[in-house]
């Protein structure tokens, strides 16, 4: 026995010792029975019905919404496709549209998704985009933009030649291709863009070369002095730095590629003098910012005329 500890009066307790297996009781709470198996088997049968006749519920419930969507939309003749207007101005005709749908009168628009139907016709590259509208009476409505041209492009690399070879193509005023099925009138009076060393030329995808683009913004304001110049035939694109604009006459004007209004107005200050003394011009080039070059079709009369841009030099003294 040890010691008790000083100042106790107590004695130390001994520390107790449990024996393995005494006092230590398990209870079943789940005793089995034959009584208890008895009513687990009627639970698990009641269980089993009720879910059965949930089952059968749902799939009648299925069944009559599914004959119903059937028998009342889908086979109703008011939600089939009976017309299709279409709004647009382009070289693609209404029929082509219509075709680019892939609908027929059979079709019910209840059930047509019709972003796939825009999907299909925005893949043509003469669209820009499309909006499809749909009411109850068996109308489908197409609004549809389409790349409107403004002139031929000719690049024999990418096999575009003229419009009468039949192999001619159109671009829009941002640089895209637009094939052309057929050729009209107004078509034929559009000008050329003649571009031997064109990148690319992908049909509906804007062209990323810069002479594309500075061509069509020189021929636009061209265009809008037409009432007093001779009729615009072709922009030819010889090089990276030039544009050469070809005029009914015989006139070629060279423009640079940058800095286009500069050289337009000295441009309008050269044509105006042109048309006072009916001039013929041959050629000018306005990238040389002094001292513009000009060669004319026959002897100009310059009589009376002040060549200089500013007052003359006084005599040195």
């Amino acid at each position: 026995m040890s010691a008790a500890k000083n100042g106790s009066k107590k004695p130390a307790k001994r520390p107790s010792r449990k024996r393995k297996g005494v006092g230590t009781h398990v209870i079943d709470y789940e005793p089995e029975s034959p009584v208890i198996r008895e009513h687990e088997a009627v639970e698990r049968r009641r269980r089993g019905f009720r879910t059965a006749m949930w089952l059968i519920a749902a799939m009648i419930v299925i069944g009559v919404c599914w004959v119903t969507w059937h028998e009342a939309l889908e086979k109703n003749s008011q939600f089939l496709l009976k017309t299709v207007e279409v709004n647009t101005q382009g070289t693609l005709t209404r029929q082509q549209l219509v075709a680019a749908t892939g609908l027929t009168e059979a079709t019910n628009l209840l059930t047509v998704n019709l972003r796939e139907v825009r999907a299909k016709i925005e893949r043509l590259p003469q669209v820009k985009s499309a909006v499809l509208k749909r009411d109850y009476h068996g109308k489908l409505t197409l609004d549809v933009e389409q790349r409107l041209p403004v002139a031929w492009i000719e690049c024999p690399k990418h096999k575009l030649l003229g419009p009468l070879t039949g192999k001619g193509c159109l671009m829009d005023a941002e640089g895209a291709p637009v094939p052309c099925d057929v050729i009209t009138r107004e078509y034929l009076a559009m000008p050329r863009i003649q571009f031997p060393a064109m990148s690319e030329a992908i049909p509906g995808k804007p062209s990323s070369d810069l002479q594309v683009h500075a061509a069509l913004r020189l021929m636009e304001k061209l265009q809008n002095r037409r009432d007093s110049l001779p009729t615009l035939e072709s922009i030819e694109i010889p090089n990276p730095w030039s544009l050469v604009a070809h005029f009914n006459g015989d006139a070629k004007i060279t423009f640079g590629i940058d800095d286009l209004d500069p050289q337009l107005a000295r441009f309008d200050r050269v044509m105006h003098e042109a048309r006072a003394r009916k001039w013929r011009i041959a050629t000018l080039n306005l990238i040389a910012t002094i001292n513009t070059p000009v060669t004319f079709h026959e002897k100009p009369d310059i009589a009376g005329l002040n060549l200089a841009d500013s007052a003359p030099t006084p005599p040195a003294r």
